[in-house]
């Protein structure tokens, strides 16, 4: 009796889209970010009376930045 195994590689042309999903889900992760960042900048820039107006806290405003970037 006689076993044998063989070994097949993944097709090269298969590493290609996948490291395309990878390179774009960091993109998107990144952007993500960015936008998080810049709502969070903004909204703390503003003084207590203005984040007041529009129905802010200031300690909402890391949640607020979070959820805008969820919602996009």
């Amino acid at each position: 009796m006689s076993y044998t195994s063989t070994y097949t590689a993944a097709p090269v042309a298969g590493l290609m889209p996948k490291l395309r999903m990878s390179l774009n889900a960091f993109r998107a992760y990144s952007a993500d970010q960015r936008a998080k960042r810049q709502t969070f900048r903004e909204l703390s820039a503003m003084n207590d009376r203005d984040l007041a107006d529009i129905g802010v806290a200031r300690g909402e405003i890391r949640h607020i930045a979070s959820q805008a970037v969820a919602l996009r």
